[in-house]
């Protein structure tokens, strides 16, 4: 009888991220294993008569009491916290420097000239991501706003245990927020922040979008919907990850002689837009809402003449606020904004050229390929395979 593989699994569940993660391990290992996968307690990690049952780990290792024992199992591990044990364990974590770097790019796009980060000071996650966005935004020519007003003092256990009805710090959050520049963009470490400063918002009577732009990290349905509004998040496609985590995991056992795979960053797949980030700020208060409508609408094949009547402006009028503001015509945006949706598209989906030319509201199949072979010189299969292929 084939003896049964048992896989110890420890990943946060009492967020989306971690529980997208666990179903990304099921999923691969329903699918390509016979494994028994068990939950078990960080506790359980450090302890080694606990663990030297199971067979192998996929497990967050926090300290270097847990990693000592793990190592001595010689069992194979993937760490999915990634951030202490450098060099014994391989991990596969979330690419913090990334997801930094997704937000500036999104904010830069929204034209916003002034930023923030808002995240849970002395958390090496957040500080992790906090410090890469203002690298970002510097690179940019821009400067960054971080918050500090917890004094440094959060551990991370508390944070995992912060609810949506309680906030340690709602006070600090308050006053910062009052004394932010407007408008600003403001990029929160997760989800949970993120919510509970939209909260400080509401407290403090700013207003959301227009004074404050707020996105957060995670793409936690459950937090980004009942927010108010509606939150903008990065989505890091955690199932992703933890199938990645289970594939690894079952070639290191499946190949127990090879070398220990390497360490592994994990990309976010984008940002995922709702109300929260539905502001540029521009000097001429309706050419925002023109924006916004343009980002909207770009699947529906829309024209400058659809963007001039949805103002209600005379076409010189709004022609000339899009050239002293823009510096481009209403037509130009619309090209552009269409052009960066099916770059976004080919790089994120396997979608085909004609339905990627339909969903950004291209006429035909043909147009789209020969607008996008006048840009970049280039068929977009081909720019797929090498952005895909470096």
């Amino acid at each position: 009888m084939k003896k049964e593989i048992t896989i110890a699994v420890q990943v946060e569940t009492n967020r989306a991220h971690g529980r997208s993660m666990i179903e990304g391990i099921a999923d691969y290992a329903l699918a390509h294993t016979d494994w028994r996968l068990e939950s078990i307690d960080p506790k359980t990690l450090a302890d080694p008569a606990n663990i030297k049952r199971f067979d192998g780990f996929i497990v967050r290792v926090m300290d270097d009491a847990t990693a000592n024992a793990l190592i001595k199992t010689k069992k194979p591990v993937i760490d999915t916290y990634g951030r202490n044990d450098i060099g014994r364990i391989p991990f596969i974590r979330l690419d913090d420097c990334a997801i930094a770097e997704c937000a500036a790019r999104f904010f830069n796009e929204h034209k916003f000239t002034r930023y923030a980060f808002c995240g849970f000071p002395g958390l090496r996650f957040s500080e992790a991501r906090g410090k890469a966005f203002q690298k970002a935004v510097a690179e940019s020519g821009g400067s960054c706003i971080m918050y500090d007003g917890s004094g440094g003092n959060l551990k991370e256990t508390s944070v995992r245990n912060e609810r949506m009805d309680l906030c340690s710090d709602a006070m600090s959050l308050r006053k910062w927020v009052k004394s932010l520049p407007k408008p600003i963009s403001v990029f929160c470490c997760n989800d949970m922040r993120a919510f509970q400063f939209l909260k400080a918002c509401t407290e403090a009577k700013i207003n959301v979008p227009r004074e404050v732009s707020v996105l957060g990290v995670d793409n936690d349905k459950v937090l980004c919907t009942f927010s108010c509004p509606p939150l903008s998040s990065i989505d890091t496609n955690a199932f992703a990850l933890g199938q990645s985590a289970a594939g690894t995991l079952d070639s290191m056992l499946s190949n127990p002689s090879s070398p220990p795979p390497m360490s592994t960053l994990h990309k976010p797949t984008g940002v995922i837009e709702r109300t929260s980030t539905d502001f540029y700020p521009t000097q001429t208060p309706w050419l925002s809402d023109a924006l916004v409508y343009i980002r909207r609408h770009i699947g529906n094949g829309i024209s400058a003449n659809d963007v001039i009547a949805h103002l209600g402006y005379s076409h010189t009028t709004v022609g000339k606020a899009f050239r002293k503001e823009l510096g481009t015509s209403v037509q130009q945006e619309i090209i552009r904004y269409r052009r960066e949706a099916a770059c976004r598209l080919l790089k994120k989906t396997s979608l085909t050229a004609a339905e990627i030319a339909d969903q950004c509201g291209y006429p035909s199949p043909q147009y789209f390929a020969h607008m996008f072979s006048a840009h970049f010189n280039t068929t977009p299969e081909k720019w797929r395979h090498d952005i895909l292929n470096p």
